[in-house]
């Protein structure tokens, strides 16, 4: 137990860095997903104007734009590949919750 001790009074403040990247990282990662769902939904209502066509292009338009809208730290880390699965995922989840109410995978 001492051990323990000394190792958290000596690191102590690597141990709170490493805690403060962590809690970044997350809140950073709601961030995205906020701004994800708002231009999804953008996108819907650009598909009732004709605007866009297909899901597609909806998820095209999502991804151009969502790196108008991200933090340059999120951007580094989010190429645009990945930024396609995460916007593919969103919107995966969002018809889900749209189908019952819940995010239970009912849809396929």
């Amino acid at each position: 137990m001492e051990l323990l001790k000394s190792f958290v009074w000596e690191f102590r403040f690597v141990l709170i860095v490493i805690l403060a990247v962590v809690l970044f990282c997350i809140l950073e990662w709601q961030r995205a997903k906020t701004i994800g769902y708002a231009l999804m939904l953008q996108a819907k209502s650009l598909a009732k104007d004709a605007v866009l066509k297909s899901g597609k292009q909806q998820e095209e338009w999502v991804v151009n734009k969502a790196f108008q809208f991200l933090p340059s730290g999120l951007t580094l880390v989010l190429n645009r590949e990945r930024m396609q699965k995460l916007v593919h995922y969103l919107y995966v989840k969002g018809k889900d919750y749209a189908d019952d109410g819940k995010i239970n995978n009912s849809i396929q």
